[in-house]
């Protein structure tokens, strides 16, 4: 029962409030402040059986010229297991929901392709160590005509909570095969997160007009394609509008900026970087795509900005 004698009350009322700012401040979300806003409106657009396919004009400097391809995202949530690091199949106890980014860049040097591929998975609940809005995964792998890579990274594993646990395969006898657990800071996100982040689909949250500086880690495609270790760098981040956001990174292996572009439906039209990767959106359609696999479904790829592959086609 309340006391009736009013500096009771408040004191009382102060001990509830305190209690509850106590209880939020010991979240893993808040104490990272890594919480984008994952509401109603997310769960209809991003829950409704479909993933976003867009198409872009890539341009990628490789070996010191600029090198025209295509390149394509593939966005969408799914279930994901904490203890595999995987898709789950049955959405066992140890599962959570994710958003997914596939990003494919294909681009000629020479007489020979470049095939990339990088997959980043950012949480979208909390789960154990890793707060919502956290990257918990990524993977990328290379391929041409040399050879290929595959390297791996775990962010904040159950049994390693403050760790990332990093694995790479390559076709370079000095790199060839190599496992690292790098310390994970507060607030640390992932360089290749950040297309997710710019279109407000990955933490850390940054307000219209505002800067953040966080620690950064560095893009798997940067370490495999530059020869680099696995680091953080340092990112200050800004939003600059709804529509427009810039994050520059301060690091050893070059520094870098991205300029992001929105359209008003929020799909990354532009992405510039300063050393002259750039994308430019084609198109952009929602499609249930695993689905889409027989040699009549081609007819969609147009829709997406693309062309079906063919003789003399690559």
């Amino acid at each position: 029962m309340l006391s009736r004698n009013p500096r009771h009350a408040v004191t009382h009322a102060r001990l509830i409030i305190t209690s509850l700012l106590l209880l939020i401040a010991a979240t893993p979300a808040a104490a990272d402040s890594n919480n984008p806003l994952y509401d109603d409106a997310f769960n209809t657009q991003w829950h409704d059986g479909k993933a976003e396919l867009a198409s872009y004009d890539l341009i990628y400097p490789r070996y010191g010229e600029k090198r025209i391809g295509t390149a394509v995202t593939i966005v969408v949530t799914e279930p994901f297991n904490n203890t595999q690091r995987v898709k789950s199949d049955a959405d066992g106890p140890n599962t959570f929901d994710v958003i997914k980014l596939n990003l494919v860049e294909d681009f000629p040097t020479g007489v020979y392709d470049y095939n990339l591929m990088t997959s980043v998975f950012v949480a979208t609940q909390s789960s154990g160590p890793l707060p919502a809005g956290a990257t918990a995964k990524i993977s990328f792998s290379s391929q041409e005509w040399c050879g290929h890579v595959w390297q791996q990274a775990a962010f904040r594993p159950v049994d390693a909570p403050n760790t990332v646990a990093q694995v790479s395969h390559s076709y370079f006898e000095t790199e060839a095969d190599d496992t690292q657990t790098l310390q994970h800071p507060p607030r640390g996100m992932a360089e290749d997160a950040l297309i997710l982040w710019a279109r407000g689909l990955a933490g850390p949250p940054v307000e219209l007009g505002k800067t953040v500086t966080i620690p950064l880690y560095r893009s798997m495609a940067i370490q495999r394609l530059q020869h680099v270790p696995a680091q953080w760098d340092t990112a200050t981040l800004t939003r600059h509008s709804t529509t427009q956001a810039t994050a520059h990174i301060a690091s050893n292996a070059g520094d870098r900026t991205y300029t992001f572009t929105l359209n008003l439906q929020g799909v990354l039209q532009t992405l510039e970087r300063s050393d002259g990767y750039t994308l430019k959106l084609r198109n952009v359609e929602r499609l249930p795509y695993w689905n889409q696999h027989d040699n009549t479904h081609q007819s969609h790829l147009k829709s997406i900005g693309l062309e079906p592959r063919g003789p003399g086609k690559m």
